[in-house]
């Protein structure tokens, strides 16, 4: 099945990650509302930590055939966030690998929908496109806003995990119970790599 490098939604366009990323996601990193829910310290993440992320998710997409996608507004190309869905290996997991949902947007976006646009995209590749079974999502026990973005997408609360360290709470979306809050990847099919 071919890949889907780019997408749009109805308010934003979705592109994979690569290193031309690198600003935008130091930004998104630098921010310190967004980076006390990514960072395992609370703080601001360092350009390294970043080149690192950005490394691993392009050979994530190398490797896998899918990822993180950088999101900007249609209308203004204004940079949003990052999102996508992560395969995460058994020992990163407590002995199980999952396919995880991934969203970060900038602080100064929050509370307009985009987090929940870019998470149900991301659902609808996972689930109608690449036909995963279920996809986990998972947040620290205080990002109660990410919590509501699981809930609004249908995932289910599971279990307390350690992720990263850190207490998280684990929630879960099988196939079967995903219904789409938004338009299914317009033009997916266009996009699709071969």
């Amino acid at each position: 099945m071919g890949r889907i490098e780019r997408y749009t939604t109805e308010r934003l366009t979705a592109r994979r990650v690569r290193w031309a990323d690198f600003d935008d996601a130091q930004r998104l990193h630098s921010d310190p509302q967004v980076a006390r829910t990514l960072s395992t310290t609370g703080q601001p993440l360092p350009e390294e930590t970043t080149r690192r992320m950005l490394r691993r998710s392009i050979l994530h997409w190398r490797t896998q055939g899918f990822g993180l996608w950088m999101f900007h507004r249609r209308d203004t190309g204004e940079f949003i966030g990052r999102g996508g869905l992560i395969r995460y290996n058994a020992l990163d997991m407590g002995g199980r690998e999952e396919i995880g949902l991934a969203y970060a947007v900038m602080s100064s976006h929050w509370g307009q929908g985009y987090a929940t646009e870019m998470g149900d995209t991301s659902l609808c590749v996972g689930f109608r496109h690449l036909e995963f079974e279920s996809i986990g999502a998972w947040t620290l026990p205080s990002n109660l806003a990410s919590q509501r973005v699981m809930a609004k997408l249908g995932f289910r609360y599971e279990s307390d995990i350690i992720f990263c360290g850190l207490p998280h709470r684990f929630f879960r979306l099988d196939r079967q119970d995903y219904q789409p809050r938004h338009t299914c990847v317009e033009d997916a099919k266009d996009h699709a790599r071969k």
